[in-house]
């Protein structure tokens, strides 16, 4: 078993990595994004519900397809952010018209006075995944202690979303990171058992 200090270094290695691979990466995979399209499972499945998108940050899956989709499909979005003062995440209301802030890591969020929401799915930025669910962010944790805290509600939808090249088999985990439902790329949805 891996000691906790060789699990932070090889997640710091391989978030350098994975980051430099996508910023390699983006334009000729970005051209291929058919991500949109693979939705229809879950749509499928799922009454119209509040779904937690993010706006892309640093070449992450661009969303403007998914949420149009899931606009079209009469689902709610909202988006992340940030709060400062306990280093947590919420989700607030979010329209392609709603007045967006940038938080202190300089990411796009709704204003403060825009409702908080709790979505019943949530679409989780990667910097790299396996397909047993694991994923590497940006280290900071929100995703992990917004599922935590949320693990309560048993239909919450997790679903990755990255370019199939950010897969990597062996990545390391630690037992705060939280497992995800599915993951989706620009090639395929896919169920984590």
């Amino acid at each position: 078993m891996m000691s906790d200090q060789y699990q932070i270094q090889s997640k710091k290695f391989l978030r350098r990595f994975f980051i430099d691979r996508r910023n390699n990466y983006f334009e000729e995979y970005d051209k291929k994004n058919n991500a949109h399209t693979h939705l229809k499972l879950i749509s499928e499945n799922t009454k119209p519900c509040v779904v937690g998108s993010y706006l892309p940050f640093r070449n992450e899956f661009p969303t403007q397809l998914i949420n149009d989709e899931l606009n079209k499909l009469n689902f709610n979005l909202s988006l992340p952010c940030i709060k400062k003062n306990d280093s947590s995440m919420t989700f607030r209301n979010y329209t392609s018209d709603s007045s967006l802030v940038p938080n202190s890591y300089g990411i796009l969020e709704p204003s403060q006075n825009v409702e908080e929401v709790v979505p019943s799915i949530i679409i989780v930025p990667l910097v790299a995944f396996s397909l047993t669910g694991y994923r590497l962010g940006y280290g900071g944790g929100y995703y992990d202690r917004y599922i935590e805290k949320n693990l309560d509600n048993n239909n919450l939808i997790k679903i990755g979303l990255g370019f199939s090249f950010q897969k990597y088999d062996n990545l390391p985990n630690e037992n705060h990171d939280q497992i995800l439902d599915w993951i989706l790329t620009e090639n395929y949805l896919y169920k984590v058992k």
